[in-house]
């Protein structure tokens, strides 16, 4: 690792030390003997996942996702995120009008959000009728 002096240009009329880490090796990987050795490491009475991490140069992060490994847990990324599809209004004389979908149990109600053409978005409950949403887009929209 190599340190570099520089200043901050911040023109405070003193120098700060700043220190530039460069890393010179290659990403290092571990054979699955090396990972168990590890995780086993970090379940050891007064270890922590921080002090293996340290002693060994690893990241927490990496010993915390072979942890959830270990333990069978699937690995996501993120929340799903909920799908959004098109959605055409028409007037309501246009055709006959449905009742709305019986509450499903179980599942809290969330709103739905319609995102006008200007731009605005428009919160509406699940519940809300078709002719209160038509006429709630309009005026927004105006």
């Amino acid at each position: 690792m190599a340190g570099t002096d520089a200043s901050t240009g911040a023109g405070t009329g003193g120098s700060e030390r700043v220190e530039i880490v460069t890393r010179g090796e290659r990403r290092r990987s571990f054979s699955a003997e090396e990972k168990v050795r590890l995780v086993a490491e970090t379940f050891q009475p007064g270890e922590t996942v921080t002090t293996v991490s340290r002693r060994h140069g690893i990241c927490t992060s990496l010993l915390h996702r072979w942890r959830r490994a270990a333990r069978g847990e699937v690995p996501s990324r993120r929340a799903a995120r909920p799908r959004l599809l098109p959605v055409r209004l028409v007037a309501p004389d246009a055709g006959p009008t449905a009742s709305p979908p019986p509450p499903v149990p179980d599942i809290a109600p969330v709103p739905i959000e319609v995102v006008l053409r200007n731009g605005r978005v428009l919160r509406v409950a699940v519940t809300t009728g078709l002719a209160a949403v038509a006429r709630r887009a309009a005026a927004r929209e105006a």
